[in-house]
C-alpha cells in the first residue's frame, strides 16, 4: 500500500505537467498545425503524378475527394482571410469613435478569432469526412476481392 502511495506521489507532478501541456500549450499550437497540414496536403495534391490524378478520377466518390481537398482549401486561405478583415476592422475601427485604440483592438480580435477557427473548421471536416470515408473504404474493399 505505502509502494502504491509513492507511485502515485512520484507520478503527480508529471502529470500535472503533462496536463498543463497537453491543455494550454497545445490548444495554442494545434491551430499552426491544422493549418501547416492543410498547406502540405495542398502542396502534395499540386505535385500529386498524373496516375494518381487518374485514379481518383476513376473513384466512385469523386465528391468526397473533391470535399477534402475543399476543406484543406478553406482551412489554408482562411488565416489570409482573417488577415484582410482584420485590417480592415483595424482602419474601420480607427475612424470610429473609440479611435485608434479601438481599431486595435478590432484588428486583434478578428486575427485571434480566424487563428482559432482553423479548430472548429478542422472538426468539422473530421466529422463529416469520418462519415465519407466509410463509403470510400467500403469502395477499396470491393476493388481488393
Amino acid at each position: 500500500m505505502i509502494q502504491l502511495k509513492d507511485q502515485v506521489g512520484d507520478a503527480i507532478v508529471p502529470a500535472v505537467i503533462q496536463a498543463l501541456v497537453v491543455c494550454v500549450v497545445r490548444f495554442f499550437t494545434i491551430p499552426w498545425s491544422i493549418w501547416k497540414g492543410a498547406a502540405l496536403r495542398l502542396a502534395a495534391m499540386r505535385q500529386s503524378s498524373d496516375e494518381e490524378k487518374v485514379a481518383s478520377s476513376k473513384s466512385e466518390f469523386p465528391v468526397f475527394d473533391w470535399f477534402r481537398a475543399a476543406w484543406d482549401g478553406a482551412i489554408f486561405l482562411s488565416w489570409f482571410i482573417g488577415i484582410l478583415i482584420s485590417v480592415i476592422a483595424l482602419i474601420g475601427g480607427s475612424m470610429g469613435y473609440g479611435g485608434l485604440m479601438q481599431g486595435i483592438a478590432a484588428g486583434v480580435t478578428v486575427l485571434v478569432y480566424f487563428y482559432f477557427s482553423v479548430i472548429g473548421m478542422s472538426l468539422l471536416k473530421e466529422g463529416l469526412i469520418l462519415v465519407l470515408s466509410i463509403a470510400l473504404n467500403m469502395e477499396r474493399l470491393v476493388n481488393k476481392s
